[in-house]
């Protein structure tokens, strides 16, 4: 019996950098689960945060903030893409 593997679909992905440091923040669609909003740092040492929602505007609302955070921090846009 074959068995297929539902994977997330990432709907956006931003790259932010501030001096050496990137970070990664994504939206992915969770199949029968709804989103997920990840904020993950490009170094090993660091903690990276994921937080859920039921509908894509609440995500993309989110990431709209953080991004406005990230931004009046000195991060700058280094990359993105949206799949």
């Amino acid at each position: 019996m074959s068995h297929s593997k539902v994977h997330d679909r990432r709907l956006l992905r931003w790259i932010f950098q501030r001096g050496n440091q990137r970070l990664t923040c994504r939206v992915d669609q969770q199949p029968g689960t709804g989103f997920t909003l990840s904020l993950v740092p490009h170094s090993p040492a660091a903690l990276g945060i994921a937080e859920t929602f039921t509908s894509a505007w609440s995500a993309f609302q989110r990431h709209a903030m953080i991004a406005s955070e990230l931004r009046g921090a000195g991060w700058t846009l280094a990359a993105y893409t949206a799949d």
